[in-house]
């Protein structure tokens, strides 16, 4: 079986290629098997124990490993493509020859800036600096035609010492670090970062042909992320240097999110001179609560705060992607601005639009998260409920030099508040007030 049509997706099995909307969308070896087998199988529930030995023949592997890969696939064709069948397994769950209308529903992924109402977030695509430590000039220069073709600008040095004085002057975002070399080998560089707190931002991944547990361990006891052993398999080494920087780009946006949050009134001028930048302006107000996660009061105390962080995350992405400023946080909710800040709202998008699309994509993205985390953790369900409303504020920077958050003071805020709370009441996800629905007025559609 092959040239399989799905709408807007096309599984050419013969030919292991993914094309989407008539162009090819490159997949590991890995994502393609399991597609492939959930295509073959559409017609029933494929268990995960049959996918685990289908993609991984012969292997034990972790659960964990099929998540990844379902997760890569529904990033590329959409939440809604592939079901979760709790306690049996998955499916695939757009049918053969289906109208681009079904199609489209299934793959939020591919759709326009404009039209990301229930889309997903786009991964981080910035170029990043990676630095090679690695004596053995073969490997050098392999290791960087790898992660150039990758897509990131790579610098290379033959010594540990080298490699210690680049990261002091210039910032990386990964090292790639083998053990043995001259004048300052792997384990020297590890221990030399342990006591400069800013080089220990950079993620490393070491790679050795040092056989044995025992290297290893002293490895990820020095602080090195990961280990690969020589020689590489250019697959596990484009998964870990994948995976790795992902998490690098996202703690570097939580710090950035975090300074914006604490940073003292005192460094922000307003346009009068006012220490906390307060005017009076038009904006729109974005309150936002999660709810059920009360109900999940069976998880012990680091998994329930790993579920917030990880939902407060998407949030926050979601509100300032559309030029929000995120200003009370309270674990399961969380209050935005859209207008009200210092600065411009992104191009072209007024505030009352800018928030209620960054509303629509929040419940997108709670709902794909709820769906990512039901299998493993087995929770109730999560929903969002949002409310906002559009009108005169009071906004600017209050607090303490120690302690400081960016405040709106005025109706809409309690509006907004109001609004949320009504929406479990009334089974809508979003509501909002007169204001706001007039400006999105033929851009939105609304009840």
């Amino acid at each position: 079986m092959s040239g399989e049509r799905f709408g807007r997706f096309e599984v050419l099995l013969a030919e292991r290629r993914l094309h989407v909307d008539g162009r090819h969308v490159a997949l590991g070896s890995r994502a393609f098997e399991l597609l492939a087998a959930l295509v073959e199988r559409r017609d029933r529930v494929v268990p995960k124990d049959e996918l685990i030995e289908v993609v991984w023949p012969g292997l034990v592997v972790e659960e964990n490993n099929l998540q990844v890969q379902i997760s890569a696939l529904r990033k590329v064709l959409g939440a809604q493509s592939i079901a979760t069948v709790p306690g049996r397994g998955y499916r695939f769950a757009v049918a053969p020859g289906a109208s681009d209308a079904v199609a489209a529903a299934g793959a939020v992924a591919q759709r326009p800036a404009e039209c990301q109402a229930t889309t997903a977030p786009t991964p981080d695509r910035r170029r990043s600096k990676v630095l090679v430590a690695d004596d053995n000039k073969v490997n050098r220069l392999l290791l960087c035609r790898t992660l150039e073709l990758m897509g990131h600008d790579v610098e290379t040095v033959e010594n540990g010492r080298a490699a210690l004085e680049l990261l002091r002057c210039s910032p990386f975002d990964l090292l790639l670090l083998d053990l043995e070399m001259p004048e300052l080998d792997g384990f020297g560089l590890l221990e030399a970062r342990l006591g400069a707190p800013a080089r220990l931002e950079v993620p490393v991944i070491v790679t050795s042909s040092l056989e044995g547990v025992a290297h290893v361990a002293r490895c990820i006891e020095l602080g090195a992320d990961d280990y690969l052993h020589k020689p590489l398999s250019a697959v596990l080494l484009k998964a870990r240097v994948g995976a790795s920087l992902e998490r690098k780009h996202l703690r570097d946006r939580e710090r950035e999110r975090v300074a914006r949050l604490v940073r003292e009134p005192a460094g922000l001028a307003g346009e009068h001179g006012s220490a906390s930048g307060a005017r009076r302006v038009e904006a729109t107000l974005l309150a936002a609560r999660l709810r059920g996660v009360d109900e999940a009061g069976s998880l012990p105390a680091d998994e329930a705060f790993e579920l917030l962080n990880g939902w407060t995350t998407l949030m926050t992405d979601a509100i300032e992607s559309r030029g929000g400023v995120v200003g009370q946080m309270t674990g399961d909710g969380l209050t935005a601005a859209f207008g009200a800040a210092g600065a411009a709202p992104v191009t072209g998008r007024e505030p009352p639009l800018a928030g209620v699309r960054a509303a629509l994509e929040m419940v997108e993205l709670t709902r794909m998260f709820d769906a990512e985390r039901a299998t493993a953790v087995g929770a109730p369900p999560l929903e969002l409920q949002i409310g906002i409303a559009t009108g005169e504020v009071v906004a600017g920077w209050a607090g303490t030099p120690r302690r400081s958050g960016y405040v709106c003071i005025g109706a809409p805020v309690q509006r907004a508040a109001e609004l949320g709370a009504t929406g479990a009441a009334v089974g809508r996800a979003v509501l909002m007030d007169a204001a706001s629905r007039a400006a999105v007025s033929g851009e939105i559609t609304s009840e």
